[in-house]
Formats: C-alpha cells, structure tokens, sequence
C-alpha cells in the first residue's frame, strides 16, 4: 500500500478518483482538503445549526460563511466536495491541527473503495466554548483526505453504507431541512450518481486550470518557444525510433554466442590381464 503524492492525485482524477467541487488549493502535498457544507447537525441541541456570515476581506463583495458546534455537542457535518474512489484507493480522513487545538476532538474514519457521495463528518466539541467552522474554506478545513493505493483491487462494488450518510439522521427531529436538500434531483451527484459527478468535475474551470498547469510543466521543460519545443519533440521522436530500430534488429540477429562442447569423458578399460579370485566376491 502507498500514498499518493499532490501529483499522483491529480494525474487519478477524472480515472480512479473524483472530487468536486475542486476549489483553488484543494489539492495539499499529499491529500485533499475537506470543507464544510451549510449544513450541519447537532446531536445534542437536535437541530440543525444556524448559519451566520460576516463580510470576506478576502473576496470583497461576498460574505463569508460559518457556524458554531455548541460546547461539549457533537456536530454531524456534511463536506461540500463528493468524492468517488476506484476499488484500487482508500482514502484515511486525518484532522487538522489548528481547530483540534482550539477544542475540536480527534478524528478516525476513512472512505471505503467505491465510495460515491459527500462525506458525514462527525466533528466533537470537548471544551466548553463554541467552536467556528467555517463553510467552503480551503484554509480552514474540517479533514484531509489522503488517498491510498491498495496492494490489489477491493472486491467492493458500490456504497456498504447510505449515501451521504443521511441514515445518521433517521428518527431525529428537525431534519427535514437537510434532506430537502440532499433529495434534490440536480444535487443527485451528491449522493452516488458517479456519472454526474464525473461530468461536474470534468467541465468545472478548476479542473481543466489543473490540467493545463501540467501540460504547460511539461512543455516548458522543451523550452520557452515554440519552435525550440517542436525541435526537441522531433529529437526525442527520432531517437526513440532509433532506439526501437536497434532493439528490433538485436532481436532478430543470430545469437553469436558459441554453443557449449561437451568434454570427452576418458573411458577407463578393464586391465585384460587381472586374474579375478572368485571366492573374494562371496
């Protein structure tokens, strides 16, 4: 089993792994950032959390979203992104320093192969003040999702749990809010529908802007004009089928190497002349 590094992720996506939306600094050295939706439910106070905004200095124009876990409660926490996995990468949710520090209780989850939905989070408030979780922040996630290669591919063939996690819910007042939500028929992609969900990320602009830093990589390494480039492309083209022309020609010439002469044996001839004693043979 290994872990898959930032470039490995990106090179799975839209293959073995889906995520969306992907967001500007989604993707980390080794795992992906987990946000937190709008919607959120506390186990204690049975209700779904209230959302409040406050304006965002770094986008002016638009309001920044959050909502607080009451003290010493536990808060089912939907994540905005939906995640997909092939039967060939499971993915271990790991938490984030700065909020386990401010009271925020370990978490220890993972996400199943062939897993396709949003991710419930439950996210626990030991202390006894309320804690900020802030709604689609890349810089302030509620997880990181590593993504793992398995040794050999899970015999798992779809979701072993409810999509999205909603039975979570089942028999808790107030919940209506959040399954109006999750039922919508254009927000299907958020509860398995892996077709959808591929077509969203493939046409989102994050994506494509992923893509296409990898592909101006590799071209700068050919050099910065495009003429250069072409005659590098030409190079490397010309020297492969060289290369291929000497292995095909290697293969069918005749084996130079002699064969092996096997060594007479000296055969060792019975002395005529040896008078054999018959009685030394009883």
């Amino acid at each position: 089993m290994s872990v898959l590094s930032d470039r490995d992720i990106i090179r799975e996506l839209g293959r073995g792994i889906l995520f969306h939306p992907l967001k500007p600094g989604s993707i980390k050295a080794c795992d992906l950032c987990l946000t937190a939706s709008e919607y959120a439910y506390a186990i204690g106070q049975q209700k779904r959390l209230s959302i409040e905004t406050e304006s965002n200095q770094d986008q002016p124009g638009k309001e920044k979203k959050f909502f607080y876990i009451p003290p010493r409660d536990t808060a089912l926490v939907w994540t905005d992104e939906s995640v997909w996995l092939s039967n060939r990468f499971r993915g271990p949710l790991y938490s984030v320093v700065e909020p386990v520090s401010e009271g925020l209780g370990h978490i220890g989850t993972r996400v199943n192969p062939c897993w396709s939905a949003v991710l419930c989070v439950a996210l626990h408030n030991v202390s006894d003040e309320p804690i900020r979780i802030n709604v689609r922040d890349v810089k302030r996630p509620i997880a990181y999702l590593a993504i793992e290669k398995l040794s050999s591919k899970s015999s798992s063939n779809g979701n072993s749990d409810s999509s999205a996690r909603l039975d979570l819910l089942r028999g808790r007042p107030n919940r209506h809010e959040i399954d109006d939500f999750f039922n919508q028929k254009e927000l299907r992609w958020m509860k398995g529908d892996t077709d959808l969900l591929k077509k969203l990320m493939l046409e989102s602009d994050e994506y494509k802007n992923l893509k296409r830093g990898i592909q101006d990589t590799l071209l700068n390494l050919l050099g910065s004009d495009e003429q250069v480039r072409w005659t590098a492309i030409n190079a490397i083209v010309a020297l492969l089928a060289v290369i291929i022309a000497g292995i095909a020609l290697f293969k069918s010439s005749p084996s130079s190497t002699p064969s092996p002469t096997k060594t007479p044996i000296p055969q060792i001839q019975v002395n005529p002349n040896k008078t054999v004693n018959p009685t030394l043979d009883k």
